[in-house]
């Protein structure tokens, strides 16, 4: 029996789990979907569990992750799920040092449209706990909806096949045969538009700021290096005189930008005059860091890199709230976001490696993850795996890190989600 035969007696049939491009409104009526508000049965409650960000040992309310609503998936005549209901997947979004996030699964019979979206709980967790090393640091939990909601991507669902193999050349090619007929051959890999652009590039692209929102967020970003800057000594160096002057010329720069936004509505349009002053003025702060190389924690890069986060934010709020919204986003920021959601064309090595350079998410099957995971719950099936996507900015945006929910069969024949058990690896 040759190596491809063997891998083709191990397949097991599983279901790719595609999210949207962009987020929807939380009123778009699909029934499966990553974050936004569960719709959960009245007689439900919020689930709530101990989590620690950094030190402290805190009980919240946890992350909602997705719902499922069972009558999407396929595979009605072999799949080990129910039939019909709903599957509403909580975790920790807190995942340093964790390989087991505290999680709950919750099931209903009913469809995923039955009841209306539960309002979040005062104690709902921020996304990565606001003492996380993921959490969106210029994002206030007070403020920012989103700073503990995830947007809503609406979920459609695709049969495949599933193999079990490790670092396999044979087994790749096998694997990306299945991808490809599921998803067609892909596109090409181009390259991130905002991924390590620098200061240089930024200030000669006229496109941005778009609106006021962004001016926004860009300038919260600064603020909070600002202020982390003042506060903590780098490299166990205290701030010089000079040093801790120009900080405080930067936060009187960006407070002076931030009193101007809020006299003005979030959507509205930058004038060509504020567009200039505006990036001149950002410009100069990331080359005012680029002068206190080794004297604070924040670097110009880290300006540049923020810059192109509240770039992509700012397009999923807009999104979120209607699909007009994004009408007077530049095209080419639009497409690099909605790019990173499509599939690219796989190479051997993405397949022998099971690493692909877009988010596989997965029901059923073996799964995968850089670690053992897989291994340690062979016995167990996979609900459900969400690999790190550039969508779930910043909680759990690291692609080389996978969320897994498992359960028992005999638990999963007898309607039982009360033990599911999730883990998370990352390279």
């Amino acid at each position: 029996m040759s190596e491809r035969e063997e891998l083709e007696e191990t397949a097991l049939p599983a279901v790719l789990v595609r999210r949207s491009d962009l987020p929807v409104p939380f009123v778009h009526p699909g029934s499966s979907f990553f974050g936004g508000l569960p719709r959960l049965p009245p007689q439900f409650e919020w689930p709530r569990a101990d989590v620690r960000a950094n030190v402290e040992l805190e009980t919240v309310a946890l992350t909602f992750v997705a719902q499922v609503d069972l009558a999407d998936v396929p595979g009605s005549k072999w799949s080990p799920l129910p039939k019909r209901g709903t599957l509403f997947f909580f975790c920790s979004s807190v995942f340093v040092d964790e390989g087991n996030p505290p999680c709950r699964v919750l099931y209903s019979p009913a469809g995923g449209n039955a009841y209306p979206e539960r309002t979040p709980p005062p104690d709902l967790m921020p996304l990565a706990d606001p003492n996380g090393d993921a959490q969106v640091k210029w994002l206030d939990p007070v403020l920012d909806f989103h700073s503990k909601v995830e947007f809503k991507y609406p979920l459609s669902f695709r049969p495949f096949r599933d193999f079990d193999f490790h670092d396999d050349v044979v087994g790749g090619e096998v694997l990306i045969e299945s991808l490809s007929r599921a998803l067609g051959p892909g596109e090409p890999d181009t390259r991130d538009l905002l991924q390590y652009r620098t200061v240089e590039e930024y200030a000669k692209d006229v496109e941005w700021p778009f609106n006021w929102l962004l001016i926004t967020h860009v300038v919260r970003s600064v603020l909070w290096h600002v202020r982390l800057d003042l506060t903590r000594e780098a490299h166990d160096k205290s701030l010089t005189d000079e040093v801790a002057a120009e900080l405080q010329r930067l936060r009187r720069g960006a407070i002076g930008w931030l009193e101007r936004c809020r006299a003005l509505t979030p959507l509205d349009d930058v004038d060509a005059d504020a567009k200039l002053a505006f990036r001149a003025w950002w410009v100069g702060v990331a080359e005012a860091y680029g002068t206190m190389v080794g004297q604070v924690f924040t670097s110009a890069f880290s300006i540049a890199a923020d810059l192109g986060h509240a770039i992509n934010y700012t397009i999923r709020c807009l999104a979120a709230q209607s699909a007009d919204a994004c009408d007077d986003v530049p095209l080419g920021y639009l497409a690099n976001l909605v790019r990173q959601n499509h599939w690219k064309a796989p190479t051997v090595k993405d397949g022998q490696n099971r690493r692909f350079s877009s988010a596989i998410h997965q029901m059923l099957g073996y799964g995968f993850g850089p670690q053992n995971a897989t291994e340690e719950h062979m016995e167990d099936i996979l609900l459900l795996q969400i690999q790190g996507d550039p969508a779930f900015f910043n909680w759990h945006a690291n692609t080389g890190g996978v969320l897994h929910f498992w359960i028992d069969p005999d638990a999963l024949a007898q309607f039982d989600f009360s033990k599911v058990a999730a883990t998370y690896e990352c390279d």
